[in-house]
């Protein structure tokens, strides 16, 4: 939202009268009358500029005639009135607005370089109870919060944090209702929703594999709210539903999920160090994204890619910790099936 502009510093001010002559011996003194023409051009000068000036102001100022703060206090610019027919800048081409492929191959979210860390722990909190669930995620939210505020400031783009849903059995959600079964992101409320009980039944089988999941799926997650964001989200979805084939649709599905495992994947290998990432839990997180994929979904529908390149795309992140290298829709064929 536009403010009120800060006043201009003064970039000139009208000439003094009289304008002092430059010191020096010798300097002969002009005659009195060319001096008095002068004085009396320079006043007629000053008359017309200041006058200009208000005049203009009272012109723009509505109907209750006060003068702007920055009225007496010319732009380095002219405006468009004040600048000649013949100027280059008389008529500036209006730019365009980027297509949807020039939103998801080329933007400023693959300029912002390595990410920043936060340095938070993993949390303590047990998540075996729905109480405990909602605390792990809760902690970790405000960290990825941070890491990922700084990455779109860098970038130019728009922040805004995503909200968090925690839910046992079903939910239902603006996009879709949720069984429970997977964690998803809807891009209509910019909101994540974890199930408890997934998470909890991993944990009760393996808490090393429980925490690896529970990690994994809320980085990737917010990695859809990240594409959201930039623009990506709707970009590619208006993609998907302008696609002429059906193929051609999940193609466009999983490109954006892939990426969303890369952004994830960076956030986790830039916070690994914190967390901390390593030993049994980093080994079990390589198992992890090495056997996520297509194949084992049921009924198997291809719209989040292969295991084999949801590991490319997750390896990838973690060890450039750069959303840099995530232009997923920017790639060879090979790397999106």
């Amino acid at each position: 939202m536009m403010g009120q502009q800060p006043a201009q510093p003064q970039t000139w001010q009208y000439p003094p009268i009289p304008i002092p002559q430059p010191p020096g011996p010798g300097r002969r003194r002009k005659p009195r009358q060319t001096q008095r023409g002068l004085l009396i051009g320079l006043v007629v000068l000053a008359v017309l500029v200041v006058g200009s000036g208000v005049t203009f102001a009272l012109r723009n100022s509505g109907d209750d005639g006060k003068v702007p703060v920055s009225a007496d206090t010319p732009s380095a610019s002219a405006s468009p009135s004040e600048t000649p027919s013949d100027s280059p800048s008389a008529s500036p081409t209006e730019r365009q607005p980027p297509t949807t492929d020039e939103i998801v191959t080329a933007s400023k979210l693959y300029t912002v370089g390595a990410l920043n860390p936060t340095r938070c722990l993993e949390p303590k909190a047990v998540p075996s109870t729905y109480a405990g669930a909602k605390a792990y995620y809760s902690l970790v939210l405000p960290c990825m919060n941070r890491t990922w505020w700084l990455a779109m400031k860098k970038a130019g783009l728009p922040y805004r944090a995503p909200k968090l849903v925690v839910y046992a059995g079903t939910v239902a959600t603006p996009c879709a209702t949720e069984r429970g079964t997977r964690g998803a992101y809807c891009d209509r409320n910019e909101t994540i929703y974890m199930p408890f009980t997934l998470g909890a039944n991993y944990y009760a089988r393996n808490p090393v594999s429980g925490r690896a999941w529970m990690l994994d799926t809320f980085a990737h997650q917010y990695g859809h709210h990240v594409q959201r964001l930039s623009g990506i989200y709707a970009a590619s979805l208006s993609r998907q539903l302008n696609a002429p084939t059906a193929e051609e649709r999940l193609a466009e599905s999983r490109k954006r999920e892939l990426q969303a495992s890369c952004l994830g994947s960076a956030y986790l290998g830039i916070s690994g160090p914190y967390l901390p990432l390593r030993g049994p839990l980093l080994t079990t997180w390589k198992s992890l994204i090495a056997n996520t994929g297509d194949e084992f979904s049921r009924p198997m529908i291809r719209s989040q890619g292969s295991k084999a390149n949801h590991n490319y795309w997750s390896v990838r992140g973690f060890n450039s910790k750069s959303p840099n290298y995530c232009n997923t829709f920017g790639t060879a064929p090979e790397r999106s099936n």
